[in-house]
């Protein structure tokens, strides 16, 4: 383990030594001939407030050009842009997007990809952009790809970690009883069934002890994000990626040419997953339809929970609360149980019919700068660069409720890299359509009550229909 952190640490300052020409800023833009104000969509949030009070009127006094911001919230985001792609009306040149929607816009020419606009725009061309992108994570960027070309650059990672209490795990009286029940030591668990028994060992009910002190209320082993939201299809597909399992399998034949996905048919893998996640919830802090990753966070943060496994890592900072929250807390990060944690990035793309590219090309280079993700990991956002993300600032321990995940951010992304290209998520340009359909069978799944072959058999039916209807390879069950 420390030679594995050991040999992340110098390759992150090895890294950061040789990125000194990826750096940008407002000098390296030239002079802008069209004027004409650009429109940019933005997700509701600190970010989005950085941008109008900070990068915005910066890059405006650089250039001459007015940027209008149009601030949405991310379930009305992908309607909003997609109804105006579609008519072509040049409403919004910049768009913000999740990174399921990236192969899906550009296989519907909705971007532009960048190299495309760096030719176009840029004095070095081509070579600008490739040098540009160098401090960014491989993995991110073959998420936002599409037929090899890159069409936007990820401002927001949420790839997962295990936020869980270090001074629980740590307590002497604890770790005793753990290993005498269960015959291995007490740790972050590494596996699926360290899990289990991790989450069921923590979980005591008003009156029994933890750590040593009598309990005033239910204490729960974890929290899950199991409510009819998006967030447990992250959860029900990290734990299906680590048993090896998968939704849809894109299949290259002999080359690197995407032919078509493979459907289980019996999803013998989906199956496992459902009786894990069953299991799970029984030792789960009580969860409605609507928790999500805030109630989440926030059950971490209250000190109801020894650990949050599928934790998004952009939420260190509201977990950091439980430090100031609960007297004696102290929080430390691992990797997902299993080691396959969900991934991916919001992102910001030229849109195609924008009505003033050339500033729009110039001002994403900015957004996605050293300077605008350093004020983003700053604010608490998981930043996409490299360069960011190890930065020694952030390693500073009066720093660590804002940085403490970084490390553990770098190492999944670092291990992801190729590896997202081998999963339906993020290759299938249906997978719009077609992620919504997963979060309604993880919900059903969830449920004691609900049939799950039947289950499956509806998923594959719809996936079916869905990516022969809008996706540009078939899927075919076997």
């Amino acid at each position: 383990m420390l030679r594995t952190v050991a040999k992340i640490i110098i390759y992150a300052f090895s890294f950061q030594f040789s990125l000194c020409q990826a750096q940008f800023s407002l000098d390296q833009i030239p002079e802008i001939e069209n004027k004409q104000a650009i429109t940019l969509v933005a997700e509701s949030g600190f970010w989005t407030e950085h941008l109008k009070e900070k990068l915005l009127p910066k890059y405006t006094a650089h250039t001459g050009i007015t940027v209008n911001v149009i601030t949405t919230s991310l379930d009305e985001m992908f309607t909003l842009q997609t109804n105006s792609l579609v008519k072509g009306s040049g409403k919004f040149d910049l768009l913000t997007m999740e990174a399921g929607w990236a192969k899906e816009w550009a296989a519907n020419g909705f971007t532009v990809p960048l190299d495309e606009l760096a030719k176009l725009y840029d004095p070095n061309g081509e070579r600008a952009m490739k040098n540009y992108l160098e401090p960014y994570y491989p993995s991110l960027l073959n998420i936002l790809s599409y037929h090899s070309e890159i069409h936007a650059i990820p401002y927001n990672n949420y790839v997962m970690g295990n936020h869980y209490r270090a001074d629980l795990f740590q307590h002497q009286k604890e770790r005793i009883e753990f290993s005498a029940q269960y015959g291995y030591p007490l740790a972050p668990p590494e596996n699926l069934q360290q899990l289990q028994d991790v989450s069921a060992f923590f979980t005591r009910k008003t009156g029994e002890k933890l750590a040593g002190k009598v309990l005033e209320k239910p204490f729960y082993g974890l929290t899950l994000m199991s409510g009819n939201r998006p967030h447990i299809n992250d959860e029900f597909s990290s734990i299906l990626w680590s048993l090896d399992g998968y939704w849809m399998k894109p299949d290259y034949g002999n080359g690197s040419t995407l032919k078509l996905f493979e459907l289980p048919s019996d999803n013998e893998k989906l199956k496992q997953t459902t009786h894990i996640y069953r299991k799970l919830m029984q030792y789960a802090y009580p969860a409605d339809k609507q928790f999500a990753f805030e109630e989440a966070a926030g059950a971490m943060a209250n000190g109801d929970v020894a650990m949050w496994p599928f934790a998004y890592n952009n939420l260190w900072h509201a977990s950091f609360q439980v430090e100031s929250n609960q007297p004696g807390a102290k929080l430390a990060v691992a990797q997902v149980p299993g080691g396959k944690p969900y991934n991916g990035a919001y992102a910001f793309a030229v849109a195609y019919d924008s009505v003033n590219p050339q500033a729009a090309y110039w001002l994403l280079k900015y957004m996605g700068s050293f300077e605008a993700q350093f004020a983003y990991a700053s604010g608490g956002g998981n930043p996409c660069r490299i360069d960011v993300t190890t930065a020694a600032e952030f390693q500073k321990t009066e720093l660590r409720h804002i940085g403490g995940a970084f490390m553990a951010s770098h190492e999944a992304n670092t291990k992801w890299s190729d590896d997202v290209l081998k999963l339906g998520h993020f290759t299938s340009t249906a997978m719009g359509n077609i992620y919504p359909e997963l979060t309604k069978t993880s919900y059903a799944l969830s449920k004691p009550q609900t049939d799950i072959d039947a289950e499956i058999n509806r998923l594959n039916q719809t996936i079916i229909q869905l990516q022969n209807r809008h996706g540009e390879v078939p899927v075919v069950a076997k």
